[in-house]
């Protein structure tokens, strides 16, 4: 029985990395997925795909785009349970009221204590941060736009990871849930 997962392709078009949802979807079509979905432009998609490991996955779409469109992306892979499990860990409650103040930074590895010690370390103003499982959530409650800590995260950390504003998680979460 095929499962649901979310794939998140880190850095799609932002800095001239182009790639059109309709090529993704042309891209990952000989993988055998089912109900293939896409989610604005920045590089989201559900969809079912027989048990797999994340990692499996990942390079599974990575090498199918890269076979398409002659692209290297990052991916990270979750099952619709450990997506739910984001959702329902986030520590601040604000996201529901406003939720471009939340991000969720999807983690491909944890960090090292030594780096989560020196992120501790960045004055972060109003702004807070928690890891929790493979996520950490970074609230800003003067828009991300504005986050000291927003560009310092992942540089300091040194993990690949991607991040989606509140709205996006919910909405991929949503639209998992509907597969």
């Amino acid at each position: 029985m095929n499962q649901t997962y979310i794939a998140l392709l880190r850095g799609i078009n932002v800095g001239g990395k182009v790639l059109k949802m309709t090529d993704l979807k042309e891209a990952v079509a000989g993988l055998g997925f089912e109900d293939v979905k896409t989610y604005l432009q920045s590089g989201n998609m559900v969809f079912r795909a027989a048990k797999a490991s994340n990692v499996e996955l990942a390079e599974r779409i990575a090498s199918a785009i890269k076979a398409h469109k002659a692209m290297d992306v990052k991916i990270m892979v979750r099952s619709v349970r450990e997506w739910d499990r984001v959702i329902t860990d986030n520590p601040y409650p604000q996201a529901e009221e406003k939720p471009k103040t939340v991000h969720a930074f999807i983690l491909d590895d944890q960090p090292g204590k030594d780096r989560i010690a020196i992120l501790r370390t960045k004055d972060a103003g109003s702004e807070e941060w928690t890891i929790v499982g493979d996520a950490l959530y970074l609230h800003t409650p003067d828009g991300f736009g504005k986050s000291v800590l927003g560009n310092l995260i992942e540089r300091t950390l040194k993990v690949p990871m991607t991040a989606r504003n509140w709205n996006t998680v919910k909405a991929l979460g949503e639209l998992a849930a509907g597969l």
